[in-house]
């Protein structure tokens, strides 16, 4: 069985000083390294440009004005991925004509996540050039072109501007950690495909805009969209360690609003700012994958629809949303 990953902040870790292409030695800290995809069958993965005006992170810029310095945190990131590509450790992924080729590297679709690095839309070329295919407009601080779950507003001006840019460009639009208004605004204005690559129910969990509502899912699937599975445990139960059935309750009550099973898959979010401790019990490495594909079969799953979970679901959307590589 192999994985597609939605969520992984690959380029954030190696910039924090993790050599991705070196096991991590204590489990306790991080569990997400290349080798550790490679022994995952983890063929591709969403890899992230995260960047934060939180200056306590390597990654930082002094707020959404501080247009230099968020594009200099991102372009740092855009040169991890450019050169795990050159020697050979991944592949990156510009277009759906790239997506079946051969070799045992993990392939790689970039997502910036929160898109203050974007000067302006008018610039969105030159990071469609660097290898952009997908944008979350904002992260939990929110940003200059729309609100993010812990911040107000929706839209602004300059988001509307950019939705307009990535559908023209057929940039996949990302909708975890927007706040309810940006994400109504994005549903409104986005012509292209919309995807939360990785968000969980709201109603099995905390009230938080940072969770799904139950319309918010329908209307992604309305779009032929994919909800994204988060592993990041306080986002799957309140109050106690998360477990593989909690895994799948979210899962379940995706499909069962949905109403069929093409539009779920694995955002997984593995050292996104938290280590294996807090991912559900039996999930602390991408090794121990299996053991949730293992539940949905428990759960009734054929073994089709178990494959769409783990990877094929995400292979049909790419192929329908990217272009070919340009």
């Amino acid at each position: 069985m192999h994985w597609i990953d939605g969520h992984l902040d690959l380029a954030y870790l190696a910039i924090c000083g993790r050599d991705l292409t070196k096991p991590v030695d204590d489990p306790n800290i991080g569990c997400i390294s290349l080798p550790a995809m490679r022994e995952a069958q983890i063929s591709l993965a969403f890899g992230t440009i995260f960047t934060d005006p939180d200056p306590s992170h390597p990654a930082s810029y002094a707020g959404s004005e501080d247009v230099a310095g968020a594009e200099a945190a991102g372009r740092v990131q855009i040169a991890v991925y450019k050169h795990l590509d050159e020697a050979g450790e991944i592949r990156l992924v510009r277009g759906a004509d790239e997506l079946d080729l051969p070799g045992a590297e993990p392939k790689i679709i970039i997502l910036m996540e929160g898109a203050d690095p974007i000067g302006t839309p008018d610039d969105l070329p030159s990071w469609h050039e660097a290898g952009v295919r997908m944008i979350g407009l904002a992260w939990a601080a929110g940003s200059r072109y729309a609100g993010g779950n812990n911040s107000e507003g929706g839209l602004t001006v300059a988001g509307r501007d950019l939705v307009r840019a990535m559908d023209e460009l057929g940039v996949i639009h990302d909708a975890s950690h927007l706040n309810d208004a940006s994400f109504d605004d994005l549903m409104e204005s986005a012509r292209g495909r919309i995807v939360a690559t990785h968000s969980n129910c709201r109603a099995l969990t905390k009230d938080s805009q940072r969770m799904l509502r139950d319309d918010q899912i329908k209307a992604i699937a309305d779009r032929d969209g994919i909800v994204g599975l988060n592993l990041y445990g306080p986002q799957l139960v309140d109050d106690r360690r998360a477990t593989i059935a909690d895994c799948v309750a979210h899962v379940e009550r995706v499909c069962e609003l949905m109403g069929h099973k093409r539009g779920t898959a694995l955002g997984s979010d593995m050292d996104g700012g938290f280590g294996p401790p807090q991912l559900p019990q039996g999930l602390e490495h991408p090794s121990r994958l299996i053991a949730l594909a293992e539940a949905l079969r428990d759960a009734g799953w054929s073994d089709g629809e178990v494959e769409g979970f783990c990877h094929a679901n995400w292979m049909r959307f790419l192929r329908g949303a990217m272009p070919g590589h340009q």
